[in-house]
């Protein structure tokens, strides 16, 4: 990887460390947080979509937020900290 890509990465993961992300959301959180649809998700992982979505509810209320903004801000704000 690239350095910037492995900063990203890195911080994503320290991230995702913090909220006490299962394996699993971390998986559909590192899909979700770069854009990727519900359909994508499950396609990538094999796995249902209203799996992907239920997961992604799980991650927005570790994370507390409503919405991929308010999620993609929470992880640009904590890794400036």
């Amino acid at each position: 990887l690239v350095g910037s890509e492995m900063c990203i990465r890195d911080s994503l993961e320290s991230f995702s460390d913090s909220r006490g992300l299962t394996t699993r959301e971390r998986d559909v959180f590192n899909l979700y947080i770069v854009g990727r649809s519900a359909p994508y998700i499950a396609e990538k992982l094999v796995i249902s979509e209203s799996t992907v979505k239920s997961h992604l509810q799980h991650i927005y209320t570790k994370c507390g937020v409503h919405s991929r903004q308010e999620l993609i801000s929470l992880v640009e704000t904590t890794s400036k900290e």
